[in-house]
């Protein structure tokens, strides 16, 4: 039957009603299906600026925490390096030990040049270490080995880091907005120009060895070990830094993880709930609206 003049203010309103409830209903439907508030940043209304900061205030955590991960397995490398010049300076000293008021011109005397020979090679090879494809104890120059004793003179008595071929820049590390952690180990190091020069002086000496070289190089080998062992430690610490520097990162992506979520993510029950209240009205609508197209005046003056 056709709107009469009379109804149709009324039906225009309940209609409109009917067609907010409607579209809230699909909105509702959306979240449901898809679990966010909304799809797009227009709408959140006034989170969406929040939500676009929280979400690179994530972004930037992760990277931070990747960085402090990168730079926790070079330290672990240097580490394990340095462990290896520890080892090859205490053999070498056992060995000097062992020679001390003995006759160079024996066997012991050339098995020490020898052992000095080998142990310079070893130690160049451990300085010249590659990880992912970086020399990791040339400075910024990691693309070139850091040591290189071709052509190369070690004056006992002087030191000298003319085999270094690297750069003076220690490698660091920015794990927050307000930390940046220096890890990096030079070849030109005092343990690694001291053992050099120990290596060296019985290397070149041939035999029979003088006791004032099995001294000097003893007391080099000495300090040595003292600079590799500080070396370590300061790399042990470094590495608890870049550790803890990871876990506040992750707490931190734990706690804004959370922030987003309350931003993004729908609230499945209440959403459900706010369905369910929205086809009862929407019905009720709709059958008050059919209620009001049916009047006809004749059926009050029957």
């Amino acid at each position: 039957m056709a709107m009469r003049v009379a109804t149709f203010a009324n039906n225009d309103r309940m209609l409109a009603s009917a067609m907010r409830t409607q579209s809230r209903m699909a909105e509702l439907q959306l979240q449901q299906a898809s679990g966010l508030k909304s799809t797009d940043y227009g709408g959140l209304g006034g989170d969406a600026r929040k939500l676009i900061s929280l979400e690179t205030s994530l972004e930037q955590s992760k990277a931070y925490q990747s960085a402090a991960g990168e730079a926790a397995a070079r330290v672990e490398v240097l580490y394990s390096a340095m462990t290896t010049v520890t080892d090859l300076l205490t053999d070498f000293r056992s060995q000097l030990t062992a020679m001390t008021g003995v006759d160079g011109a024996t066997t012991g005397g050339e098995s020490l040049v020898s052992a000095a020979q080998a142990y310079l090679q070893e130690l160049t090879a451990v300085l010249n270490t590659q990880y992912e494809g970086r020399y990791v104890f040339a400075g910024s120059r990691t693309t070139s080995p850091a040591v290189d004793l071709g052509g190369f003179v070690s004056d006992p008595d002087t030191p000298s880091t003319d085999y270094y071929q690297g750069d003076a820049l220690i490698a660091s590390v920015q794990v927050s907005s307000e930390q940046t952690v220096a890890y990096g180990v030079t070849a030109d190091a005092p343990a690694f120009e001291q053992a050099i020069r120990a290596f060296s002086l019985i290397a070149n000496g041939g035999t029979p060895v003088a006791s004032a070289d099995l001294e000097h190089a003893s007391g080099l080998i000495v300090s040595a070990l003292d600079a590799s062992a500080a070396t370590q430690s300061q790399l042990s610490i470094v590495a608890s830094v870049l550790d803890r520097a990871q876990s506040n990162q992750a707490d931190y992506q734990a706690f804004i993880t959370t922030e987003i979520s309350s931003k993004r993510d729908a609230d499945a029950t209440a959403v459900a709930v706010k369905l369910t209240g929205y086809e009862t009205q929407l019905q009720a609508s709709y059958s008050a609206l059919a209620k009001i197209q049916s009047l006809n005046l004749l059926d009050y003056l029957r």
